[in-house]
């Protein structure tokens, strides 16, 4: 993968368009961890409420956002969405590593980077618990 995170800089979540992203990952990192390292997130609402987002983008354009519900989030954790160049398992390593927060790991993979049946996952879950664990 020839992806630079050397130009790594915050973007406003309205630069990122919902029609270019998809889910990716779960990614555990601590909120303070993230603020810390990368300042205030932005606050973004949609039909389901506020949500807090700290978006980035690659010099080559290639974005990602880590996005968590503002209020009782329902995971410890940030949701992680990314543009088509960074939609991979081996892209979701590199840019946690690129967050410099050594404590953020990966939760989950989303289905679709793992080109599994979502039938599959979720009776797989249904087994194990929640996130698979």
């Amino acid at each position: 993968m020839s992806l630079d995170f050397t130009g790594l800089r915050r973007v406003a979540d309205e630069e990122l368009s919902t029609k270019d992203i998809r889910y990716l990952a779960l990614v555990r990192v601590d909120l303070m961890a993230l603020y810390r390292r990368w300042g205030r997130p932005d606050v973004g609402i949609d039909d389901l409420g506020e949500w807090l987002c700290f978006a980035f983008a690659l010099s080559d354009g290639s974005k990602f956002v880590l996005q968590r519900e503002a209020y009782n989030p329902p995971t410890p954790g940030f949701l992680l969405s990314a543009t088509k160049a960074l939609f991979s398992a081996e892209a979701v390593e590199r840019v946690i590593g690129a967050l410099e927060i050594p404590e953020a790991v990966v939760a989950e993979l989303s289905d679709e980077v793992l080109d599994r049946p979502r039938s599959f996952v979720t009776a797989r879950r249904f087994a194990e618990g929640p996130f698979g664990l």
